[in-house]
């Protein structure tokens, strides 16, 4: 009989301990699952941390080109090494811009305003837009066009008329 009765406190203490052990494996579980959700969390929110980020540099450096682009050797207009802050049409028809990534940059006279059609070294100077640079992706995303008003010089008829520079960036 005692030795009955040991066996059976034997066996209900091995069940406390399995109970235990199950109880254990399940708050491990349970903290496991917690973590994981927390861990996930903060790296969706890194994700969009970086996708801001990363948008405000491209409007940064969109708008530094924009400002950069009409004082740039290649197109401005100078007299004798005179800066006049106008951008030479000329210059326009034959430009050496290149890497500038997904971007589309176009030049539209608009005073005195015509029909529009597309400027090469065959229209020039009956013509009212310039495609400086372009280059498209092949899937589009999202297109950002910011623009600037410029001022265009005419080297042949020594005149000058009102332009919209337009940047249209590609993501």
């Amino acid at each position: 009989m005692i030795w009955l009765e040991k066996d059976v406190q034997f066996y209900t203490k091995m069940k406390k301990a399995e109970l235990q052990m199950q109880e254990t494996i399940l708050v491990i579980f349970i903290v496991t699952i917690i973590i994981g959700m927390g861990l996930y969390t903060f790296y969706q929110f890194q994700i969009k941390s970086i996708e801001d980020y990363r948008y405000d540099l491209e409007q940064n450096r969109n708008l530094i080109l924009l400002s950069t682009l009409q004082n740039s050797p290649e197109l401005s207009y100078s007299y004798l090494g005179d800066e006049k802050n106008a951008l030479d049409t000329i210059k326009l028809l034959d430009n050496n811009l290149n890497e500038l990534g997904f971007k589309e940059i176009t030049i539209k006279l608009i005073y005195p305003g015509d029909e529009e059609k597309l400027c090469s070294k065959n229209s020039y100077p009956k013509c009212n837009k310039y495609v400086v640079y372009e280059n498209k992706p092949s899937n589009v995303n999202n297109v950002e066009i910011i623009s600037i008003p410029i001022s265009l010089y005419y080297p042949y008829s020594d005149e000058y008329k009102a332009g919209v520079l337009e940047l249209k960036s590609y993501s």
